[in-house]
Formats: structure tokens, sequence, C-alpha cells
């Protein structure tokens, strides 16, 4: 086979994956009918049987120019939605005027955000210029909601953090009953956080948090914004502390 040869059907190779990663067999069937060729697709069947390397190359020019795309994505809707990312109704602990924003979108029913928050504790206690704003996430179940509504209650009450920690903290089932103990415990008036909970202005606030993080492609819990910067999973003090000192130099 000539180079010449051989460098095309590499070319048409890759495309045909790429393509068929993309799209599925509509891509595959729309490829054929543009070749109109049955032996052109065997001689590009053989030549990946035989390259299989252009499969891993090509799979990876996929995901590569996906994270682009989502990345690009992400910076335009963070742009448009800067305003009710950092709206100041949100719940928050630290700097209220701290330079360094940071936002957490969380579930009360995820392991790694109850494994964060004592690494959030210590943001707020040891890096005094920054503001952590909290978006409640609530995926994982029925009582993942319940929770979020109990502890924007608390949040009228001006005790949303001290909820927010008892919540993380708290090992077992988070039933109603359990939600209003805690805050009971924390001496919120009771009566009026059920009924702050079951508004429907508390509602539409959670599925206004929920809408944005499918809006800024994020699909699971925890995930911080730190400044402009997207870090989905859980980030260790250590490491969140890198992160930091590395805005503040950006911004110095």
């Amino acid at each position: 086979m000539s180079m010449m040869k051989k460098t095309f059907l590499a070319g048409a190779a890759a495309l045909l994956l790429t393509t068929t990663i993309a799209g599925g067999m509509n891509s595959v069937r729309a490829q054929d009918a543009a070749y109109g060729d049955d032996a052109f697709g065997e001689a590009v069947r053989a030549y990946l049987l035989e390259n299989p390397e252009v499969i891993v190359e090509a799979m990876e020019n996929y995901q590569n120019n996906q994270q682009e795309i989502e990345a690009r994505k992400f910076e335009q809707t963070l742009s448009e939605k800067k305003d009710i990312l950092h709206s100041s109704s949100s719940p928050f602990a630290g700097n209220p005027d701290g330079e360094i924003v940071i936002v957490e979108f969380f579930d009360y029913n995820c392991g790694y955000c109850k494994r964060a928050i004592g690494d959030v504790q210590t943001i707020i206690d040891k890096e005094k210029d920054v503001k952590i704003i909290f978006k409640e996430m609530p995926i994982l179940s029925e009582s993942s909601m319940d929770a979020a509504r109990y502890a924007l209650a608390a949040h009228k009450q001006d005790k949303y953090f001290e909820y927010h920690a008892a919540l993380m903290n708290f090992k077992g089932t988070k039933s109603v009953e359990m939600l209003e103990k805690i805050g009971a415990d924390l001496g919120l008036d009771v009566e009026q956080m059920k009924k702050d909970a079951a508004s429907e202005e508390i509602q539409t606030e959670i599925q206004e948090s929920l809408a944005l993080s499918r809006e800024l492609g994020i699909r699971g819990t925890p995930a911080f914004i730190v400044d402009d910067v997207l870090s989905p999973g859980y980030l260790p003090y250590a490491q969140m502390k890198g992160i930091i000192a590395e805005v503040r130099n950006n911004k110095g």
C-alpha cells in the first residue's frame, strides 16, 4: 500500500471513528452513504485492525474536543449567570466582603460533601479574605431535598452555617423529625422553620440552584467554583489552599 493511500486511510479512519463516537450508528450510515463504496469501508476497517492506535488517538481527540467545548460553555454561562451565582440572598460563611469567592454545590447525603465540611471550616478559620457561598444541589434522594429545604429555612433565621454543619456532621437517616430536632437544638423557632421549609419561595430557590448547576455542567457533588475556576469533586484543605493562593496572586 502506498504511503499516500495509508495517509488517506488514516485520516478517513480517524474521521469515521470521531463521527461514530459523536453520533453513533447514524453517523456510520451517513459515512457509507457519502462514500457509497463498501470496498472503501472494508479498507478502513482493515487499516484500523492493523493500526489500533488510531482508535485511541481518535478517542483522545474527541475527548479533548469535548472538554474544550464544555470549558467554553462553562465560561460563557458563568459570565451570564455571575449575578445569580453570587447572589446576595444566598447563604454564605466567611468574610462577607471577601475578595476571593468560593461557591460550593453540595448534597447533604453526599459522603464527600460530609468529608469536606471540616475543610470548609478550616478555610473559614484561616483564609480571612475568602467568602464561601453555598448552593443547594439535592440530587441523591428525597431526604436530600428535605434537608435543603430545612437548611434554607434555617437561613431565614440567620442560622444557616450552624445548621449546615450540624447536618453534614450528622450520621443517620435525615427524617423530617430529625431536621426539626436539629433546629430546636440550635434554638430556632421550629414552627416558623416548618412553614418556611414548605414555602414556594424556598422551593423556587432550590430549583434555581439545580438549574444553575445543570447550566454550568456540574454533574455531581461536591463541586467548587473558586473565583472563575470549576473544581469538581472533593478538595482537601491543602489543595484548596494552593488554589486560593494562586487566585490571590493573580488578583495581586
